[in-house]
């Protein structure tokens, strides 16, 4: 074993110092992530998390440290920091996915919830379709009735994108309209939660992969 070899010495105060310090930063990354997960779900949020890119990012780096400091293991003089390193980076990028895994599911939760309040938005399009032969030009003409004791947590729906006509039949596999939302997670990743009336979702599209949420996709870019 490389530390029955000589990290008996000294070893103890270096893997201590590197668990408090990735260990530290695992946390505040923790927190964050499922922090800004639950706020922008909650009603009061934009439906996006900027910064949850950045999170990614730092677990990546996490494992960039463990690898570099695997290949001080076999340099005797630095064996014991980096045996210290590897443990220490080793708890911030366990924490990092336990705590993006974690967000993921409130995040989830948040939109099946976000459906569901929906479904008056939705039926008041169906019920104008229905009655005029064409979906509505503009979301503004519809008057949604909501249900009695229905209650928007928040206080109102998101600010859904909304594109009837040739639009979305040639952008989205066909359907006569969409209701889209803008849900991003990162400035490179463009997530979005959309319906589809035909409700003919496919496995991949839109730069991402496709989960289906109640009635609606969430759209993993």
């Amino acid at each position: 074993m490389l530390l029955d070899l000589d990290c008996q010495q000294g070893f103890r105060p270096k893997l201590m110092l590197s668990l408090v310090v990735f260990g530290v930063l695992g946390l505040l990354l923790g927190g964050y992530t499922l922090g800004s997960g639950y706020l922008s779900v909650s009603g009061y949020g934009d439906w996006g998390i900027p910064g949850q890119e950045l999170v990614i990012w730092f677990c990546l780096l996490g494992m960039v440290i463990m690898v570099i400091s695997l290949f001080g293991l076999f340099l005797s003089k630095i064996r014991c920091s980096s045996m210290a390193v590897f443990i220490g980076s080793g708890l911030m990028v366990v924490l990092s996915l336990i705590s993006l895994k974690s967000a993921d599911g409130i995040r989830l939760q948040g939109f099946e919830r976000l459906s569901q309040e929906a479904a008056p938005l939705v039926a008041a399009i169906l019920a104008y379709d229905k009655e005029f032969g064409h979906p509505p030009k503009s979301l503004d003409v519809l008057q949604v009735n909501f249900p009695s004791g229905h209650t928007i947590k928040g206080g109102e729906l998101p600010a859904f994108e909304y594109y009837p006509g040739a639009i979305a039949t040639d952008r989205y596999h066909g359907n006569p309209w969409v209701l889209k939302l803008e849900t991003p997670t990162g400035p490179l990743r463009w997530d979005q939660f959309l319906y589809y009336p035909k409700q003919n979702y496919p496995s991949l599209g839109h730069g991402g992969w496709f989960e289906k949420v109640g009635e609606w996709a969430y759209v993993h870019e």
